[in-house]
């Protein structure tokens, strides 16, 4: 058992900080929805089980480092390398649906967002892309050895595929679906009636998810250094570095943006949201969108979609909408809070919760934001 593992211990040490940030992340994101917004969406279960599976993943990095990975190859006992071997065999099927589950929670949140119909295909036929290679890899993870004990028992008897060309091929896979998920809304993005700084914003939001490519590209490399490599215990951490730290930000950034109500809350000034305290002197006459001005641009419209449930008979958001269809009509719901020093002139207090409800076009709600900027 490997006791002096500088190397190993590194890998660990950098694995468990991204584990902790994550979790946390993931905490705030689960306290907003339940107590700010009070909305508790699928994608947000999917990102719990992910944090699950990521947390295992580190658990598991933990018991290669104790049994030896970190560590030259001739200096691990047959008996740790076998325990090692256990403890990688389970990182594979954790790494895998760790960045599954992520990718799953992303896109869903996507089609709360951007509810029309022909993004909402997209972000289905993206999911089942993951789904069915996820369930592919898992499976060839599985079964690599024939029998599958033969994968930790070294069996020479036994069969086993090429685990490099299936390591690459599914590293390919990730960064392909990676790139999907980041170009899926900029299309959508660029049709919008915004400003360019407006739409600089907006697109810097959901394509924060290329430095998971970033990460998924320097993992690759890593993989090309063990499959040249004699001594694989000793040039195994960096391989098991990237990884952990593609799946712990791959959920750090699916959970930002779910972030904003509670960041309104605590940097008001910074963050400009559908709520706002105002003296009943210089509250607007007219509870109007328009009225409150800036935060009821398409921005934080977008963001918003992201703190409620759709509205409707049920999670694909369908209803009766007069002549116009489902594609051009977005429900926008505003809540106002009003803080009342005294009363009014007819002497009845106004400390009121204002609750606006407007169905509008998605250029014409656009077009007022921007009017009303």
């Amino acid at each position: 058992m490997a006791l002096d593992n500088a190397r190993g211990h590194q890998s660990l040490n950098i694995s468990a900080a991204f584990s902790g940030i994550a979790a946390l992340v993931v905490l705030l994101r689960l306290y907003t929805r339940c107590f700010v917004v009070r909305s508790l969406g699928v994608e947000d279960y999917f990102i719990c089980l992910s944090m699950l599976c990521s947390i295992g993943f580190t658990i598991t990095i933990g018991i290669q480092v104790q049994y030896g990975m970190g560590q030259h190859v001739w200096t691990v006992e047959p008996k740790d390398n076998r325990e090692s071997l256990k403890a990688f065999f389970a990182s594979l099927l954790l790494y895998n649906m760790s960045l599954s589950l992520t990718k799953a929670s992303i896109l869903l949140q996507y089609r709360r967002v951007f509810p029309t119909k022909k993004f909402r295909i997209a972000c289905w036929i993206i999911i089942g892309i993951v789904f069915v290679y996820t369930l592919w890899t898992i499976f060839g993870n599985v079964f690599q050895c024939i029998p599958v004990s033969a994968f930790w028992t070294l069996d020479p008897n036994a069969w086993c595929m090429d685990q490099i060309a299936s390591w690459f091929t599914n590293a390919a896979l990730n960064i392909a679906t990676d790139l999907a998920i980041i170009i899926l809304p900029m299309p959508v993005i660029r049709t919008l009636n915004l400003q360019r700084r407006q739409k600089q914003l907006l697109a810097g939001i959901f394509a924060v998810g290329g430095f998971v490519c970033v990460v998924s590209i320097l993992r690759l490399q890593s993989l090309a250094v063990i499959s040249n490599s004699k001594d694989v215990t000793y040039d195994n951490p960096p391989a098991a570095t990237w990884s952990s730290v593609e799946a712990h930000v791959g959920i750090i950034c699916s959970c930002l943006p779910c972030l904003r109500p509670l960041l309104s809350r605590l940097l008001p000034r910074f963050f400009r949201g559908t709520t706002y305290r105002r003296n009943a002197h210089t509250a607007p006459p007219i509870y109007s969108r328009r009225a409150y001005g800036r935060h009821s641009s398409d921005i934080d419209f977008v963001l918003s979609e992201i703190e409620k449930e759709p509205k409707g008979k049920g999670a694909s958001g369908d209803m009766e909408l007069g002549h116009r269809g489902r594609d051009d009509v977005i429900e926008v719901i505003t809540e106002v809070h009003v803080s009342v020093d005294d009363k009014s002139d007819a002497g009845t207090p106004v400390g009121k919760l204002f609750r606006l409800q407007e169905e509008s076009s998605t250029e014409d709600l656009v077009r007022d934001a921007r009017d009303a900027v």
